[in-house]
């Protein structure tokens, strides 16, 4: 019973204070700190790969839940959140709220698209109703899209710049915080 008891104390004093936004067994592992608010547009949040040293982002090609093909050369001009997830992954469904309400924020300047691998159609509405999830949604159930781009496992967020290539990579999830300010600085440049 202690044991236990050590162990959530443990981990909750690790996380930051913005991790902790997310309930710490669902907390997703992001390769960016978050930037302080004062450098929002000025300099790019951590993690933000500098412009050399960007790579153009694998073709993406899904078909999204209603039938209706998905490509980054459609979102060109604007960056782009291609989020990895599952309809039952826990992390996945800990970090949705945020990632619709950051899509609901740049609704218009941001494309956004979610891509699962081993789920259904009906699963993916399902879950696109629950987290009332306001950009398409396909599943690629040949996995050639997550082998494409290099994603092993759920739920892996990655941002495209203006001029498709990878700006940053979130292996594990994001918040909305985080997203948001990735975001802001990718539309400034």
């Amino acid at each position: 019973m202690l044991l236990p008891a050590l162990l959530v104390l443990a981990v909750a004093s690790c996380a930051t204070p913005r991790d902790r936004a997310v309930p710490a067994a669902a907390a997703p592992h992001s390769t960016a700190a978050a930037p302080a608010p004062s450098s929002r547009a000025s300099r790019p949040p951590r993690g933000i790969l500098p412009d050399v040293r960007r790579r153009p982002a694998p073709e993406l090609r899904v078909v999204d839940l209603n039938g209706r093909t998905v490509t980054l050369d459609g979102l060109h001009g604007r960056p782009v959140v291609v989020s990895f997830f599952e309809s039952w992954c826990p992390i996945c469904r800990a970090e949705q709220p945020d990632l619709s309400r950051v899509a609901g924020e740049f609704s218009g300047r941001v494309g956004f698209v979610g891509v699962s691998n081993h789920d259904t159609v009906a699963a993916g509405r399902t879950y696109q109703r629950r987290f009332k999830v306001p950009y398409p949604l396909a599943n690629d159930a040949s996995g050639r899209t997550w082998a494409r781009w290099s994603v092993p496992y759920q739920p892996v967020v990655v941002l495209v710049d203006k001029q498709g290539r990878i700006a940053e990579r979130f292996d594990g999830g994001t918040t909305g915080g985080t997203l948001a300010d990735a975001l802001t600085y990718l539309l400034s440049e």
